[in-house]
């Protein structure tokens, strides 16, 4: 029976090619999009790089102070002043480490200008982050703490400033001082943000010591323990530090401060739905309004091909007619309508995946989202299958239930 369907969906969609065009085109589109945000998401979600041990990590990166008024607010993120008074008294994490955040600078090397990302971090960094080195090594505890001029650099600096020679050995100059290259990495996808930059130098390099008296600056915090549940407890006893012992200059005359470790859904989540004097992420209505849109998005090219499929089965109403009037039940028609549904939907899936493949690799090859790599794994395919079979019934169910359930009279007369 259920090859006797197939053929007839077949049959179907080569004597309707202008329908069949039309849903395929829809249904491909559709898909194309969904699947690009989503491979783009996993890789953000779920990092295959430095940041692969994400569920081992919490990012402290934003900072607000206030006043007990709120009429007077500073906001942005952590001096290292805070940081050495506030986050260091931590016992819950196993290791705190942090950066100066990446920015951007331009190279001199051999009458050569380059603009590249510059992150200066502690020794921890290379501890809590796990980046393959493709050779030489991270600064150790004892570099850092006496302030070593020594640089790891990503394949991509190597290459530009190098060519085809290693980088190892060699001299970088930065400002007016020297590192020497002690290490290469992989180059770090743009999508994580934490581990991202082109070099990464000692921040007890700094010329001078000014950073060190700042309550607010340009410093992010990374909280690690090897087990993840541990640091919920850790962004807890943060909060509560930030609620009942802040330690803050009282010349700025600030009393109160927002802050917290957060994951990447749930720094995303705070970045959409921001309140500065509140704790919370807002992770529940971020999903819900993501799951929202791409209903939304799912469900007006469904009404479209709701209406196609209509305009199709009601050139059909003379066969469903003659199929009634010899015996074929509402069941059996239900059915032959849905099957129909289903295999267009999956053709136009199948399409969709190919483009999606297609567009991901122009991104790459593009260098539009710097060193990002979208492999197709078997989590996208999974959203892919579930979103071509949501795609196929919100647009196949209602028009075959309402074609199947026509009296023989009714449908010979081209009713519905």
């Amino acid at each position: 029976m259920l090859l006797n369907y197939i053929i007839t969906a077949w049959k179907v969609f080569l004597r309707r090619k202008f329908f069949t065009f039309i849903n395929l085109f829809g249904i491909s589109l559709t898909l194309m999009v969904l699947m690009v945000i989503s491979t783009i998401g996993e890789s953000y979600f779920y990092p295959k790089g430095p940041e692969k041990n994400t569920d081992n990590i919490r990012v402290i990166n934003r900072l607000v102070l206030t006043n007990e008024a709120h009429n007077q607010t500073n906001s942005g993120r952590l001096g290292y002043k805070f940081i050495k008074e506030n986050l260091f008294r931590l016992q819950t994490p196993e290791l705190i480490s942090i950066n100066s955040g990446s920015y951007g600078t331009s190279i001199f090397h051999q009458g050569k200008k380059t603009k590249l990302l510059v992150k200066k971090t502690d020794s921890n960094f290379w501890k809590v982050l796990d980046f393959d080195f493709m050779t030489g090594r991270a600064y150790s505890d004892g570099e850092f703490n006496e302030g070593k001029f020594v640089a790891v650099v990503n394949q991509h600096t190597e290459q530009e400033l190098f060519g085809d020679a290693s980088a190892v050995g060699q001299k970088l100059s930065l400002g007016n001082q020297s590192f020497t290259i002690i290490g290469v990495v992989e180059n770090v996808p743009i999508v994580e943000e934490v581990a991202l930059s082109d070099i990464w130098v000692p921040y007890t390099t700094n010329a001078t010591t000014d950073y060190q008296q700042e309550t607010r600056g340009s410093w992010d915090a990374i909280l690690y323990h090897s087990n993840p549940a541990i640091l919920e407890d850790a962004n807890k006893e943060y909060i509560n530090l930030l609620k009942n012992d802040v330690i803050l200059d009282v010349s700025d005359n600030m009393t109160e401060a927002y802050s917290g470790a957060y994951t990447k859904l749930e720094s995303l989540s705070r970045e959409m739905f921001y309140d500065n004097y509140s704790y919370d992420t807002h992770e529940e209505l971020f999903i819900s309004v993501m799951a929202g849109l791409v209903l939304l998005f799912m469900l007006l090219p469904s009404i479209n091909m709701i209406n196609l499929n209509v305009s199709r089965m009601m050139e059909r109403s003379s066969e469903i007619g003659v199929r009634k009037a010899f015996g074929a039940s509402t069941k059996q028609l239900l059915m032959q309508f849905i099957i129909e549904s289903i295999l267009l939907t999956l053709a136009g899936g199948i399409l969709g995946i190919i483009l999606s493949l297609l567009i991901l690799h122009s991104i790459e090859a593009s260098g539009l989202i710097p060193y990002a790599h979208f492999p197709f794994n078997i989590r996208v395919f999974l959203i892919g299958l579930f979103l071509i079979l949501v795609f196929g019934l919100i647009s196949g169910v209602y028009p075959a239930y309402k074609m199947s359930r026509l009296s023989p009279v009714t449908a010979l007369k081209g009713g519905f």
